[in-house]
C-alpha cells in the first residue's frame, strides 16, 4: 500500500471524492452530492444522496456512518439506531457519541449496546506470531513473496531501494543491493518459478531515500535471476509530467506479468518476450489498484481497488466488472491479496482496527460469499502490508512503516521505530 492509496481511502470514508472514476460515476456523484448538501445544511438531499451511494455501492462504511449521523439530526431514532448497527456489522470501530447528536439517547440500552459494540470492534483478534524481524526500522517493507526453490522469503523496501532475503533461521541479507541501475524504491515482487526469475517494480519518488526530483514521473519492471539475484531485465513506462508507480504484480503460469499502476489507476501485462507493457485495463475505471491475484481458472484477475472493493478484470477482453460481496463487507482499504484455493485474504490497511480479511468465493468465483478477521490490532501488526500463502500457513508484513509517511511522501525514523517483522498464522 501506498501513501496515495491511504490519503484517498480517508477522503472516501469521509464521503468526498476527487473527479469521478468512469466505473464509479454514479456512487461518487452520489457521495459529492451528499457532502455538498450537508455542508448547505440540506439534510434531506444528504440523506438521499448517501443512502443512494451506500445502495450502488452494494454497502459503504463512509455513507452509512453519515446516515446515522443525519437521521440522529433530525430525531429520527430508528434510522440513526439502524444504520449505527449497519456500520457496527462491518467490524469497523468508531467512538458512536463523539458525534453530540447521538448524546440525546445515550443513555438508553439500544444505543449503549451498539456503542459497546462499535468500541469492541477495535479488540485485538491475535492468531498470529511474529517469527523474523527485518531488523531495520527505515525499510518501508512493501511486499513478500516465498522464493520455494531457496526456502526463504524476499522482501521488498522502498526506502532503502534494496530487496532482501530472509532465510529459514532468519538471517536477513541483500539480495538485490542499493544502486541497482535505473531503480529508485522497490514496490511489487513477483516471482515467476519455471524461468527462474524475480519480477520488481520500482518507481522515483520522496519515500525512496535517494530520490533526486530529476527522475520524477519514473517507474519500470525489473527481473533478476533466482539463483543468484543477478539482473535480467528492465522495461521502463515512457515517462510522464506527474507521478506514476508501477506497484503491485502477480505473474501468470505462462510467464505473463501483470502490474498495477497505483496512481494513474491503469493496469498492465507484459507479455513472454515483449519490450513494451500494454494496457488492460485504462485510465478512469480504477482509482488505485493494489495487488493482483489470479483467479483459480488462470483466466481472470482479482484487482483490489483501494477506494472500492476488488475488480475482477478478464486479460484476454479487457472487460472489468465488480465482484459481488456481502452488504455488511466493509471493502475499501483492500490490499496484498491472494488466493488460497475458493478463498481470498486480504490485508485491510488504513482503517480502524488494521486487519486481515478471508473472503470466501462462490464455487464459480464469481462472487464474495461470505468473509471473517483472522487478524486485527494485534501487538505487532503495526500498518500491515502484503501477504503470502506457504503451504498451510499465511505469513504477511507486520510494522511495514506506512504510518510513518508523511504528507510530504518522506519516511520518519524516530528512534522509537519498530522494525518490520514477518507474521505467521494458519491459512485457514
Amino acid at each position: 500500500m501506498s501513501r496515495f492509496g491511504r490519503a484517498m481511502l480517508g477522503v472516501l470514508l469521509a464521503c468526498s471524492c476527487a473527479t469521478a472514476a468512469r466505473a464509479d460515476i454514479v456512487w461518487m456523484r452520489h457521495l459529492l452530492a451528499g457532502r455538498a448538501a450537508m455542508a448547505s445544511g440540506d439534510r434531506a438531499s444528504a440523506t438521499r444522496h448517501f443512502a443512494a451511494a451506500d445502495s450502488v455501492f452494494a454497502g459503504h462504511a463512509g455513507a452509512k456512518a453519515a446516515l446515522a449521523g443525519l437521521a440522529a439530526r433530525d430525531g429520527r431514532h430508528d434510522d440513526a439506531l439502524r444504520w449505527l448497527q449497519a456500520y457496527a456489522a462491518t467490524g469497523l470501530a468508531k467512538p458512536a457519541f463523539v458525534d453530540s447528536a447521538f448524546r440525546l439517547w445515550g443513555a438508553e440500552p439500544a444505543f449503549q449496546a451498539i456503542a459497546t459494540r462499535l468500541d469492541s470492534n477495535a479488540a485485538p483478534i491475535v492468531r498470529s506470531q511474529v517469527v523474523h524481524s527485518l531488523g531495520d526500522s527505515s525499510l518501508l517493507a512493501e511486499d513478500l513473496v516465498w522464493d520455494a526453490r531457496a526456502r526463504r522469503f524476499l522482501v521488498s523496501s522502498i526506502h532503502r531501494g534494496k530487496i532482501v532475503a530472509v532465510d529459514a533461521r532468519g538471517v536477513v541479507s541483500d539480495f538485490v543491493a542499493p544502486g541497482q541501475p535505473g531503480a529508485w524504491g522497490y514496490y511489487g515482487l513477483a516471482i515467476d518459478p519455471q524461468r527462474g526469475l524475480l519480477w520488481a517494480s520500482t518507481a522515483a519518488g520522496a519515500e525512496f531515500d535517494g530520490f533526486q526530483a530529476a527522475d520524477s514521473g519514473r517507474t519500470a519492471l525489473l527481473s533478476f535471476r533466482l539463483a543468484d539475484g543477478a539482473f535480467a531485465r528492465r522495461i521502463e513506462l515512457p515517462r510522464m509530467p506527474s507521478r506514476q508507480v508501477l506497484g503491485d504484480l502477480t505473474v501468470g503460469p505462462n510467464g505473463t506479468v501483470y502490474a498495477g499502476e497505483s496512481v494513474g489507476g491503469m493496469v498492465y501485462r507484459l507479455r513472454p518476450g515483449s519490450d513494451s507493457l500494454e494496457a488492460i485495463v485504462p485510465p478512469g475505471v480504477l482509482r488505485s489498484p493494489q495487488q493482483p491475484a489470479l483467479a483459480a481458472d488462470g483466466k481472470r484477475l482479482y484487482v483490489p481497488d483501494y477506494s472500492r472493493g476488488i475488480a475482477v478484470v478478464d486479460p484476454a477482453t479487457r472487460a472489468v466488472r465488480w465482484l459481488p460481496k456481502p452488504y455488511a463487507l466493509g471493502s475499501v482499504g483492500l490490499d496484498g491479496l491472494c488466493r488460497n484455493g475458493n478463498k481470498l485474504i486480504a490485508v485491510q490497511n488504513g482503517l480502524a482496527p488494521h486487519r486481515v480479511l478471508e473472503l470466501t468465493l462462490d464455487a464459480h468465483g464469481d462472487a464474495i460469499t461470505g468473509w471473517r478477521v483472522l487478524e486485527q490490532a494485534s501487538p505487532r501488526m503495526g500498518e500491515p502490508n502484503h501477504g503470502v500463502v506457504v503451504g498451510d500457513q499465511y505469513w504477511f508484513i507486520g510494522d511495514s512503516g506506512w504510518d510513518r509517511v508523511g504528507d510530504d511522501d518522506r519516511l520518519e525514523t524516530p528512534a522509537t521505530a519498530r522494525a518490520p517483522v514477518l507474521l505467521r498464522m494458519p491459512a485457514n
